[in-house]
């Protein structure tokens, strides 16, 4: 913005002044409002380049923001996935508990068995 002020106002103030006292030439008007001219240009270019900076900023924070959701969606799907895993483990766990009794039992049943048939053992 300065570089534009700078570029734009200083020949035309230059101009006017040396108009303005009388010692400026038609050409040197023209130089002026060439200068001036030429500074407007550089101002818009520049003007139209920070837009698409912006644009792109703004198209670089929605990306962001994509894809903190899709963390955190992950991030729930990971903990769903925990618990589900730590409940399948104590499923486990206590489905090998169960068939172990079981199995103690119908081995103290079969010695029932054997001594009240009187063998040994």
């Amino acid at each position: 913005m300065y570089k534009f002020l700078h570029m734009s106002v200083w020949p035309a103030l230059i101009g006017a002044t040396m108009l303005a006292g009388g010692c400026a030439t038609i050409d040197d008007v023209r130089t002026a409002q060439a200068t001036a001219d030429g500074a407007r240009v550089q101002a818009d270019r520049a003007s139209a380049r920070a837009d698409a900076a912006f644009d792109a900023a703004q198209s670089a924070g929605q990306r962001a923001d994509q894809a903190n959701a899709a963390a955190l969606q992950a991030q729930q799907a990971a903990a769903t996935a925990q618990s589900a895993a730590q409940s399948a483990a104590a499923s486990a766990r206590q489905a090998t508990e169960e068939v172990q009794a079981s199995e103690a039992a119908e081995r103290a049943a079969a010695r029932r068995t054997r001594l009240a048939r009187g063998e040994r053992g």
